[in-house]
């Protein structure tokens, strides 16, 4: 068993190792820059609001700013808001002609919600977002430039980048932004990379993409990650998923911990539902983009279960371990029992050490990968969401 312990741990690493490499190597060519913007189409954009008060005018302010060649409106679905949200929707609405806005007849949750908004909007392209995400003012131009660079992408991902970063610098503060606005630079660039060599970036922002009104497909009840069902959905079709890094938007930044680490168990959830969609369909992909898929995405949510499991495997009775076997046993169980720890916030005091708050999150990661499976296994949600506390 020690073989497949190997197998496991070896696995398990792909994604933090192995493939980083590759894309290091890959993109290293500078990206080439799309042609300027022509025959802009009309583009509706759409996002669920639930009490969002806090942040509801300057997102809007943000999309009202958009210096867009072409015409555009804004489609807001209230999830049975219960603070100023709707009042505050009302008044953007009466003001500006661009602003439509419904209040959902009972939670209904993000997936629903934009399923009814795209059906009442007419634009040629649909634009996703969240309502604590502010566009750059030329986010759509850039989002529509780069589908005219490509008629084959029929989605197309922006980029999110972390605002609010003057939050505690005391090193004993729990606040994990540097950590996070590292994780998102990198997405960034893997995605533009994978995008320049296969067609694909690896998923979207459900904070901002763009996606051609026949590309869109209804999304399943239930679904937390509809960004991920709407590019996958795309590439099984033999479609291109398109990646920008000039359509930016910014992201009030976490952080509190515990929060952030609540977010990633329900995105960790979302992303197992759509393995379990699409599992039976994935051979479909174009072997590139497959390849990118294992390396991005399966592996890495993969990581503490193939983790685990190696570990397991040491309680098969069969041949004595070799040495090596038996060092790599103990590193792995004593990160697995480390991580618990962190969680625990029994180690809190050790993030005064530099490195060492890297070091945990990177854990808590993953241990927020591995209860999100299991969540998924209990199975039984709606899709509805409670936003994490905005910074305005």
């Amino acid at each position: 068993m020690e073989a497949l312990a190997w197998l496991l741990w070896g696995l398990a690493l792909v994604p933090y190792t192995l493939y980083p490499a590759m894309v290091r190597v890959l993109g290293r060519r500078p990206a080439a820059q799309p042609e300027p913007l022509r025959n802009a189409p009309h583009v509706s954009i759409v996002f669920a609001a639930y009490n969002e008060e806090a942040v509801i005018e300057a997102k809007l302010q943000s999309l009202l700013a958009q210096d867009y060649p072409g015409s555009f409106d804004v489609w807001v679905g209230s999830d049975q808001s219960t603070d100023r949200t709707d009042e505050l929707l009302a008044d953007f609405a009466a003001r500006d002609a661009r602003i439509h806005w419904v209040r959902m007849s009972e939670r209904s949750g993000k997936a629903q919600i934009i399923n009814r908004l795209v059906a009442e909007s007419s634009g040629a392209w649909v634009v996703g977002t969240d309502a604590n995400i502010w566009f750059a003012p030329d986010c759509l131009s850039e989002l529509m430039r780069e589908a005219q660079a490509n008629p084959r992408a029929t989605v197309v991902g922006g980029s999110l980048f972390y605002r609010g970063l003057t939050g505690p610098s005391d090193p004993a503060s729990p606040s994990i932004a540097n950590e996070e606005r590292w994780y998102m630079n990198w997405e960034n660039f893997a995605k533009r990379v994978e995008y320049e060599r296969t067609g694909c970036a690896m998923g979207v922002e459900g904070g901002l993409y763009a996606i051609r009104r026949d590309a869109f497909r209804p999304i399943p009840f239930g679904t937390f990650m509809e960004d991920f069902f709407l590019s996958f959905s795309a590439m099984l079709r033999g479609e291109h998923v398109a990646w920008s890094l000039s359509a930016r938007g910014s992201e009030d930044v976490s952080h509190d911990p515990r929060r952030e680490f609540r977010r990633k168990v329900r995105i960790a959830h979302g992303n197992w539902q759509n393995v379990g969609r699409f599992a039976v369909s994935m051979l479909r992909l174009r072997p590139a983009v497959l390849v990118v898929f294992l390396g991005h995405k399966l592996l890495r949510w993969l990581t503490p279960l193939l983790v685990l499991g190696g570990i397991l495997a040491a309680a098969v009775p069969g041949e004595p371990w070799s040495d090596a076997g038996q060092w790599a046993w103990t590193l792995f169980a004593s990160l697995s029992a480390y991580t618990l720890l962190v969680y625990s916030g029994t180690l809190r005091v050790l993030d005064r050490i530099p490195g060492l708050r890297t070091l945990h999150h990177l854990l808590l990661m993953n241990l927020a990968l591995g209860l999100g499976f299991v969540r998924y296994l209990r199975g039984g949600t709606n899709g509805i969401w409670e936003p994490t506390p905005r910074t305005p």
